[in-house]
């Protein structure tokens, strides 16, 4: 993997990874967090929640507490941005679900 392209996991890897790291998956997308671990079958606080906004508006303090999270979205594009943002801007190693969860359980809508 070239140093400028995004860590890309697929979804039991993902649940493997935020296991070991004791880090989470965080959802991207407007859905509570609760439907979204619901459709993916993990447990319950298995997910963190945050928008672009949100992560737009972050200090380097705050962007440290996402570093080694897995970041979901639908498709994986605003998840794979997000990822963009840690590493580009506060140097944070984080990672994306490949696909999103279209990927696992199809469209949600």
């Amino acid at each position: 993997m070239e140093n400028n392209e995004v860590e890309e996991l697929e979804f039991d890897e993902a649940i493997q990874y935020a296991s070991k790291k004791k880090t989470a998956l965080v959802w991207v997308g407007f859905e509570p967090k609760e439907y979204i671990e619901e459709l993916l079958g993990v447990e319950k606080n298995t997910i963190k929640q945050i928008s672009i906004n949100q992560v737009l508006k972050i200090n380097a303090e705050q962007a440290k507490e996402l570093e080694n999270h897995i970041f979901v979205c639908y498709h994986g594009n605003s998840s794979r941005y997000v990822v963009d943002i840690l590493k580009d801007k506060y140097g944070i190693h984080a990672l994306n679900l490949k696909g999103g969860i279209t990927r696992i359980v199809g469209e949600i809508f």
